[in-house]
């Protein structure tokens, strides 16, 4: 294999593990590019973006023919340990090949390997072209409003088109049986109000409200089902001048209903007192354009016990990252500050049941 600068892995493997891992990383590619053993790897960037996989950039270089050729791709290899109980190589890869038979822009996927004696297992993507903003700095990265609302209107096609696609034929059997449409509140809040009592030290009283109302109202879903990316934002979607190139990170995708998506995107803590959702694009005209692509419309009350159930849940993921770095699992310090980023839920949480937003 090539020389290549490597940023020290910060998830407990060591250099013979690395050194391991990369080899086989390398065979991988070799084989998918069928470069007859002339790959190699000439730059390895281990990335600190997002809480979940453990992330590089990959720059390989090999022989086809005469000419000698070069590319990045992306790489998820499974975390020693994270916030979600399950990373599943095989699962995130059929999701992937699932979501772009129903259209969806997702990086195609080159090689992968799931878990195997216990050796972590990885996919290899291609890297789609384009920014990736955040909520933090989007505004600043695409200033023009006019722009940002009409990526707004593209989301909102897009989770339209996804939610739009039959479950049943989805070939997702790993994600277990397609839930009725009723009972997707009932299961969504059990879920994670076990995972609260798992990991709180302390109650955090309008969290323990919160999951009460949540089961008392658990009937006001909208009776939909639909796979639900669980994570679609800013932050997750690739844009390449003024459109989106692509959608990541589907690790948690699930069925549920469809509102629990547009809910997500809609949250309060990735907009502050902002009327843009994602900084992008109001609701009302958000929900326009998903009525023109879907064919149908929340009700403000189903989205409203999705947007509480939203704020739980981050709260909640908060505390799990807490206490994966509390276990020793991770020595990542931004697992740690995530304790602070649950009182931004616990506000929004707070001051929704203040304005009567919810509680009755």
């Amino acid at each position: 294999m090539a020389e290549a600068d490597r940023t020290p892995d910060s998830g407990g493997t060591t250099a013979g593990e690395a050194e391991d891992f990369f080899a086989e990383l390398t065979a991988s590619l070799d084989t998918a590019l069928s470069a007859n053993n002339t790959l190699g790897l000439i730059d390895i960037d281990q990335r600190g973006e997002g809480n979940s996989w453990e992330t590089y950039l990959v720059t390989a270089e090999w022989t086809a023919g005469a000419d000698r050729r070069s590319a990045t791709y992306a790489v998820k290899r499974q975390p020693v340990s994270g916030i979600i109980d399950d990373y599943d190589v095989d699962r995130e890869v059929a999701l992937l090949q699932a979501a772009d038979r129903a259209g969806m822009r997702v990086p195609a996927v080159l090689a992968h390997r799931g878990e195997r004696d216990g050796e972590r297992g990885f996919f290899v993507m291609e890297k789609v072209p384009g920014i990736i903003p955040m909520p933090h700095n989007v505004s600043r990265l695409i200033p023009d409003a006019a722009v940002r609302a009409d990526l707004g209107r593209q989301v909102a096609r897009e989770m339209a088109r996804l939610h739009s696609a039959d479950p049943a034929s989805m070939g997702l059997d790993m994600l277990g049986p397609v839930p009725d449409g009723a009972d997707t509140g009932r299961i969504e809040n059990d879920k994670w109000a076990r995972a609260y009592r798992e990991v709180a030290d302390i109650p955090i009283p309008v969290l323990d409200l919160a999951c009460a109302w949540l089961d008392h109202r658990a009937d006001t879903v909208s009776g939909r089902v639909s796979l639900v990316h669980n994570d679609f934002r800013i932050g997750n979607l690739v844009i390449e001048d003024g459109s989106i190139s692509g959608v990541l990170d589907w690790e948690t995708a699930h069925f549920s209903d469809p509102v629990a998506d547009i809910a997500w995107f809609a949250q309060r803590t990735s907009r502050g007192r902002s009327p843009l959702l994602c900084k992008l694009i109001e609701l009302e005209p958000f929900l326009d354009e998903y009525e023109r692509a879907g064919g149908w419309r929340p009700s403000s009350e189903t989205l409203t016990w999705w947007s509480v159930q939203s704020l739980v849940k981050t709260a909640v993921g908060c505390l799990q990252a807490v206490d994966v770095y509390k276990r020793g699992d991770r020595d990542e310090l931004r697992y740690s500050n995530m304790a602070h980023s649950v009182y931004y839920s616990v506000g929004w949480l707070t001051t929704m049941l203040r304005e009567g937003e919810w509680g009755h």
